[in-house]
């Protein structure tokens, strides 16, 4: 009868919470591995979803290389036909495509077979083209002297600035753009200050296409690029020049950097 009574009292509670304690264990078990399998599951679709996009993105890019092939080839084309059959019109209208729409170094060497072999008018002008594109490349400038102490409008620091004048817009942009200097050295403007020519051939090719007055900056450079616009239009208002500059994004990352254009309509 004790035996009865020490079997309900002692072994039954015993068994009962030992079978809760791996029943708890074993609950616990699996929700660690069904856990472990759910982040395993999230992991893989994760990378599963990169090697998409990296797949996508080399498809792409494949796709853009075999696009810009077949139409350097067309404009390839364009350029060697105009030159067999002499042709000066042609000559000059693949010339104009050479210069707009294809990019380096395949444009120079197209430029340069143009020159070689075509009409003496079509020579000439591709001559000035590359001559004027050599100085821009190589950065020449206006050099500007101080001629005022003026109270600064803004702590210009050691930015650099170069403010550019379009060859179409004539020597008339050329003054502007020398005013809007001379202005950034009377204020203390410790960088460098260049007037740059912007050819036509260059201003022509996509990133550029400037019309009017505009100030090129990268994405945190707001503030500067606001200073320069105020001091760049009060200095051509102070000189009986009405101009308003645009502000725009740059594609070049240019730390400390900032242009600004300026192309009035004649």
């Amino acid at each position: 009868m004790k035996l009865i009574q020490l079997i309900k009292d002692v072994a039954i509670p015993l068994i009962s919470v030992g079978t809760a304690v791996m029943v708890g264990i074993l609950n616990y078990q699996v929700s660690t591995n069904d856990q472990a399998l759910r982040i395993r599951d999230q992991q893989l679709e994760e990378r599963i979803g990169e090697i998409d996009l990296l797949v996508k993105k080399s498809k792409e890019e494949r796709e853009e290389r075999e696009s810009n092939q077949d139409f350097n080839i067309k404009i390839y084309d364009i350029v060697t036909k105009s030159l067999e059959e002499g042709n000066p019109k042609k000559q000059e209208a693949a010339k104009a495509f050479v210069v707009v729409m294809v990019e380096e170094p395949l444009r120079s060497s197209l430029l340069n077979v143009l020159k070689q072999g075509g009409d003496p008018v079509v020579k000439a002008n591709i001559g000035r083209i590359l001559e004027q594109e050599e100085k821009f490349q190589s950065k020449v400038s206006t050099t500007l002297e101080k001629k005022r102490e003026d109270t600064p409008s803004y702590n210009w620091g050691e930015w650099d600035f170069d403010i550019f004048w379009c060859s179409t817009s004539g020597s008339v942009a050329k003054q502007q753009a020398e005013v809007i200097g001379e202005q950034l050295l009377a204020e203390g403007a410790k960088g460098r200050v260049r007037i740059r020519e912007l050819p036509e051939s260059i201003n022509a090719k996509s990133g550029y296409q400037i019309d009017g007055y505009a100030i090129r900056r990268n994405s945190n450079e707001k503030e500067t690029a606001s200073a320069l616009k105020f001091l760049s239009e009060k200095s051509l208002n102070n000189s009986g020049i009405q101009a308003e500059f645009s502000l725009g994004l740059t594609r070049q990352s240019t730390p400390w950097y900032i242009s600004a254009f300026v192309c009035p309509n004649s």
